[in-house]
């Protein structure tokens, strides 16, 4: 099912029931979250620095024609300005990150979609997206459900030799090409939120700009005062810039590790079925989000055990 189809027939009632949905979310929060943080922290900054060129001109007397409420009010309503902007901006970034997570759970949602199609058609093809997809797990699973078809063909369950480059794994490998894939993905909504958290706080701060330079009686000084001040701007933009990408390279190691354990988990119990061990059933523990399509896995192994090993006997 895809991403569209799946909101069509999403029931709201049941959004923060569902574990998939609930992941969905998360992942949305977590991805708008880091930019609204580092924003607010940046305005927090750009305000403080406000405060204080208010107070410097206040002490030299310069602020004959700019009392403090004029002067709040007006970059009041620049924030304000900017304020929806921001809200949609982040709005965006809510759905852009629960985009992320729902490629992020597509690879176990199209084995247990395609194990559905399998219970009623043998002959079901099990197609692979290779974009965002664990490479060990949607290899060795087309490689899996090519062996229970060819044994629903036969009528029976023969011990099967696993591929070389699969026998040896033992524990979850990181996947580079999944990171990658999901790497530039961050990466790009990083730049965006860097850009706009840079250009919005700019914008505050040449506001306050104009102002002095239109209502204090000394605009040499205002402008050299100011001019000095450019170092203040080049430093955020390099910590924005910094933070921003730490805090989503960080999420991007953090949601691989959120999935990449399951995938084993599958892998390691198709393998042990192909082996021999026709009991073996996938049992994850710490991924509610998932096991919805592996109950699906786990029913079409116990149809195909089932049947053909009664066909056998």
């Amino acid at each position: 099912m895809r991403f569209k189809d799946r909101l069509r027939k999403l029931n709201f009632k049941r959004l923060f029931k569902e574990e998939d949905t609930r992941f969905f979310m998360g992942v949305g929060f977590k991805v708008a979250g880091i930019s609204f943080l580092v924003n607010c922290i940046v305005f927090y900054q750009i305000f403080h620095v406000i405060r204080l060129n208010y107070g410097f001109f206040l002490a030299h007397g310069l602020t004959d024609a700019l009392d403090l409420s004029t002067f709040n009010s007006y970059i009041s309503a620049e924030a304000m300005e900017i304020l929806p902007i921001m809200f949609i901006f982040h709005i965006c970034l809510f759905f852009i990150g629960v985009y992320v997570g729902w490629l992020i759970l597509r690879p176990f949602r199209e084995i247990g979609e395609y194990c559905e199609r399998a219970l009623e058609n043998p002959n079901t093809p099990y197609n692979v997206d290779e974009f965002s997809n664990f490479r060990l797990l949607t290899g060795f699973s087309a490689f899996f459900f090519e062996f229970l078809r060819d044994s629903r063909k036969k009528g029976e369950l023969p011990e099967q030799s696993i591929p070389p480059q699969y026998s040896k794994i033992h524990a979850p490998r990181m996947d580079l090409i999944y990171i990658l894939h999901f790497g530039l993905l961050l990466l790009i909504i990083s730049i965006c939120s860097a850009v706009f958290i840079i250009e919005t706080s700019d914008g505050i701060f040449q506001s306050m700009i104009k102002l002095a330079e239109k209502t204090l009686n000394q605009p040499e000084i205002v402008n050299t005062y100011f001019s000095y001040q450019s170092f203040i701007l080049e430093e955020l933009v390099v910590l924005t810039v910094f933070f921003i990408g730490l805090a989503y390279t960080l999420l991007g190691l953090h949601l691989y590790d959120r999935v990449s354990g399951a995938a084993f988990g599958i892998f390691s119990t198709m393998r042990a079925f192909m082996k021999g061990a026709h009991f073996s059933r996938v049992h994850l523990v710490g991924y509610s989000y998932i096991r919805n399509n592996t109950r699906k896995l786990n029913k079409y192994l116990d149809y195909v055990q089932r049947n053909l090993e009664k066909d056998k006997s």
